[in-house]
């Protein structure tokens, strides 16, 4: 199967990934189709991962908080606990640049990338995330026969220190580092979980 994580080059990387077996391939297979909903229901993300984690809202080209499937050029508005991102007005932002699809006789799966973004509604080409632009997060949900797994592939994770004020910069590290001593893989082991529970 096609797979959309990008190489490993700079900075951290991580993979989550939670695997559940089922009994036969017809169980599995509609439970692929409930966790494939829910991937794609990127404004009750947290309700997966977690009322106490991250908010995740889908937006448009304008910032605006949309309902809809998702799909390449959208944004997606985060809201972590912790210090407020002034070049994203409080939030952190990323854009969707992949999502693949496939199904083949005995496997199946799903994916979204997504990419440090600039903040949409100020138009601006300054980052606003709290890791720089090279950083990836790939979102993966795949069936072979009987097993499905989700997963969440981190890559070339570094704090973002460029075009942003020193408070922000002070905030990016704050963030990103406790992100990856592990608070991102607390996060997105429950949001695995949830996906395919």
């Amino acid at each position: 199967m096609k797979t959309i994580v990008p190489a490993q080059r700079e900075g951290n990387a991580y993979d989550t990934i939670t695997e559940r077996f089922f009994t036969t391939e017809k169980l599995a297979r509609a439970q692929f189709q409930v966790a494939r909903k829910r991937l794609l229901a990127i404004n009750h993300w947290h309700k997966i991962a977690g009322e106490e984690k991250a908010e995740f809202a889908l937006a448009d080209g304008r910032g605006e908080q949309i309902e809809r499937t998702p799909a390449i050029g959208d944004f997606i508005r985060i809201d972590i606990p912790g210090p407020m991102n002034h070049s994203g007005d409080g939030f952190d932002w990323v854009q969707i640049e992949e999502i693949a699809e496939d199904e083949e006789i005995h496997e199946e799966f799903i994916s979204i990338r997504v990419r440090p973004s600039s903040n949409p509604e100020k138009h601006k080409g300054e980052t606003a995330h709290f890791f720089a632009d090279a950083a990836t997060s790939t979102f993966v949900i795949k069936r072979e026969g009987n097993q499905i797994s989700a997963e969440v592939h981190g890559r070339n994770e570094k704090p973002n220190l460029e075009d942003v004020s020193l408070i922000d910069k002070i905030r990016n590290t704050f963030v990103a580092f406790g992100g990856i001593l592990g608070g991102s893989r607390i996060q997105w082991k429950s949001f695995t979980e949830g996906l395919i529970a």
